[in-house]
């Protein structure tokens, strides 16, 4: 009987101490791959720049000058960094090049805004979740003083995780730019087809008004 006691010891000794830890609300790190608000934006970010580069008007001028088209409210400032770091990566490794810190009075540029850069939470399979990095910054590339090229590019990122981790991932310093999240209680998730129907909506309605 002591040999069978014996036996159990160790075995009830873990059981306990992971009561314990649990008890205690000790949190474990989660996996990388889980990537968090921050990181994935920035994914979208590389993602986007990476478009740009393969424009052709770009090609035929530089080393660019960086310029943002806002004047960056603090609320946006970590985004706006992040941006102008990944277009500066992105020219940087081609031919034409960026200019450091330079002026942008009469040289070559590309001047950019953000329009959206966000999170969406997509419904995936077995209580998982897609989570999107979403970027759209609107471009304008200029030759010394004259414009050649001004257009729309976009960045996407996904990764999919456990549904119960997605409030471990959100990034409180950063505020995003783009529709409004949806408000605590509301359903979190945004469904591809209601964004669509809301989108034709509103310009249905924007067409009526300018008769």
């Amino acid at each position: 009987m002591s040999k069978l006691r014996n036996r159990y010891i160790p075995l009830i000794s873990i059981v306990a101490a992971t009561v314990i830890v649990a008890g205690c609300g000790v949190d474990y790190a989660l996996p990388a791959e889980y990537l968090s608000d921050g990181e994935l934006l920035s994914e979208s970010m590389d993602d986007a720049a990476s478009k740009l580069v393969g424009t052709p008007s770009l090609t035929m001028g530089g080393p660019y000058v960086l310029t943002n088209l806002d004047e960056i409210d603090e609320e946006y400032s970590i985004l706006y960094n992040r941006f102008e770091d990944a277009l500066a990566d992105a020219l940087g490794e081609t031919e034409v090049g960026v200019v450091s810190g330079g002026e942008d009075d009469g040289a070559d540029s590309v001047k950019y805004r953000l329009l959206e850069c966000r999170v969406l939470n997509e419904k995936s399979s077995r209580g998982k979740v897609k989570r999107v990095g979403h970027t759209i910054a609107h471009i304008r590339i200029f030759h010394g003083d004259e414009m050649v090229w001004a257009g729309e590019i976009a960045g996407s990122y996904e990764n999919e995780v456990p549904k119960g981790v997605i409030s471990k991932l959100v990034d409180e310093r950063i505020t995003e730019i783009g529709p409004q999240a949806p408000e605590k209680g509301k359903n979190p998730f945004i469904e591809p087809l209601l964004v669509t129907g809301i989108t034709g909506a509103l310009i249905y309605l924007f067409a009526v008004s300018a008769q």
